[in-house]
């Protein structure tokens, strides 16, 4: 029977899960429940539980920090998922911790039991293969590899490994590579992969040997990969070999190590590069290249003022759209995606940032545009897309498609009408950090230039024209009741006094004084 611990706050969950599912007819008894994270670490030292199912929510430690220490101890335990939150970020999350199956509450108990079938049966052969290791006279070439990617300490071992692997005395490098898009249940398109390269390093033992650390497949070099071309003609190779199963991957290449006992750091150095394969090239080896997230982004227009340290650049992404300047819009994007990159260069606080930023910039666009949202409710959203995305570039790509599409709907004019354009904005935007400078690089004007056309049409210098759309709304406000610090705000003037010396200049009067007139 596979010795099962539950975790979960909720004691008549606890309860139900351990009496309703017919647990030993699927090969299964439960051992213990716990009601925490530190209680199921307890019964997990003193019990040895195959299968730990933890809810995701707990006081104190939740799941995900359980998991995480379960893989410190135990990485071949078996774990499944329970939350009663249908959260794309807590999945994903566990997802990254190699769980064996996330389910919803309430649990659907034919949903469990064919989880528990399944986990059976790999089990039962992780079993088989550890009594047949355990077995043999000699050990297999995946066993000695392991040892020498991940040696004991004092070394000797892995030395006495390298002997055996008929290794001493070369440099080597260590390929790993992770497959993307499987499915649940896809596990034999897994394995069918595995079985193919297998087969093609059998061939090619004289260039390396292949083995498995999932959720890792490898090869040893036996000589290191000597130049970009030599690491090209390898990811051209096992891609050759993944597209028989239509399956994607990730690989990297953790460098040469003078010798077999070394391996140990190029696998460590591959893995880490893999940790980070969201921030590299797509369909290339990594290598350890620097990327471009942390380049200036290239900026559209002719500018003789310095861009200003200050400005919002989410503004300035939602006036570009507004303006239907496409080409501002998706440098913004790539823009904003570097600022957050060197912010933290974590995948998912990235996508939930991009996601926050392009939800915003629509709600307002339609805010202020009431006829465009039928526009935009026509434009598939890629915000699936882009979650599902291994790669930032891909992202990036995504992202800014979808905003210079919108921008494209929602701009019609064309080089002349600018000036209409750019009051028409103030108009909507009065409130907002406006600069002549900002809306220059949006219309691809020099600053001065833009400003001479201002005044010559609209007969108003730019700050002029501004400032009295903003004191005409605040007298709207002011009538209706507002505070003078609530209107200076409202209108774009983040100080009061400034507001006032404004609004005196224009009306005559201090706003306190016209509140009480109106």
């Amino acid at each position: 029977m596979i010795k099962v611990l539950i975790v979960d706050d909720e004691p008549k969950l606890r309860e139900g899960m351990r009496t309703l599912i017919p647990w030993e007819e699927e090969g299964y008894t439960v051992v213990a429940t716990a009601a925490n994270g530190y209680e199921a670490l307890d019964k997990f030292h003193a019990l040895a539980p195959g299968l730990v199912i933890a809810d995701i929510r707990m006081p104190g430690m939740d799941g995900l920090e359980l998991i995480s220490e379960l893989r410190k101890e135990s990485p071949n335990c078996h774990v499944l998922i329970l939350s009663g939150y249908a959260d794309f970020e807590y999945a994903k999350r566990a997802i990254a911790y190699h769980i064996d199956g996330y389910l919803l509450k309430p649990v659907d108990e034919e949903e469990l039991i064919t989880y528990l079938q399944e986990l059976r049966e790999k089990i039962s052969l992780e079993e088989r293969m550890i009594e047949w290791q355990s077995g043999e006279p000699a050990k297999t070439t995946e066993v000695l590899l392991r040892e020498l990617l991940q040696p004991k300490e004092g070394g000797e071992a892995s030395a006495e490994a390298a002997a055996q692997l008929g290794l001493e005395g070369c440099s080597c490098e260590v390929i790993l590579l992770e497959l993307k898009g499987l499915n649940k249940g896809e596990d034999s398109r897994e394995e069918q992969v595995k079985t193919l390269m297998e087969r093609h390093w059998l061939e090619e033992e004289e260039r390396g040997l292949f083995f498995t650390l999932p959720p890792y497949m490898g090869i040893l070099l036996k000589e290191p990969l000597a130049n970009d071309s030599a690491r090209e003609s390898l990811w051209q190779e096992l891609h050759y070999i993944t597209a028989k199963e239509g399956l994607e991957f990730q690989a990297a290449a953790g460098g040469a190590a003078g010798s077999p006992e070394e391996a140990f750091l190029s696998f460590a150095t591959a893995r880490a590069r893999l940790d980070d394969a969201f921030f590299g090239q797509k369909d290339t080896l990594l290598s350890g290249k620097p990327d471009n997230w942390n380049e200036p982004v290239k900026r559209t227009g002719e500018f003789e003022e310095e861009p200003d340290p200050e400005r919002d650049v989410e503004v300035q992404l939602l006036l570009a759209v507004e303006a239907g300047s496409g080409e501002v819009a998706r440098g913004l994007i790539g823009q904003i995606v570097r600022q957050l990159v060197h912010a933290r260069r974590e995948e998912t606080y990235i996508k939930d940032n991009l996601m926050r930023i392009v939800s915003s910039t629509i709600a307002r666009l339609e805010a202020a545009n009431p006829d465009i949202r039928a526009l935009i409710a026509g434009q598939a959203s890629p915000m699936g897309e882009m979650y599902s995305s291994a790669n930032l570039h891909d992202v990036e790509q995504l992202v800014s498609a979808y905003m210079e599409q919108i921008s494209g709907l929602i701009g019609s004019g064309g080089r002349g009408d600018e000036i209409k354009r750019i009051t028409d904005l103030i108009q909507r935007r009065y409130n907002e950090n406006l600069k002549l400078g900002s809306l220059s690089e949006i219309f691809n004007y020099n600053s001065a230039y833009l400003g001479k056309m201002f005044k010559n049409q609209v007969g108003e210098h730019f700050n002029t024209y501004l400032d009295k759309v903003r004191i005409e709304k605040a007298k709207q406000f002011l009538t209706q009741g507002m505070k003078v610090y609530e209107v200076a705000e409202r209108v774009g003037y983040m100080n009061s006094d400034y507001f006032n010396a404004k609004f005196r200049k224009y009306v005559g009067v201090s706003p306190s004084a016209y509140r009480k007139e109106n």
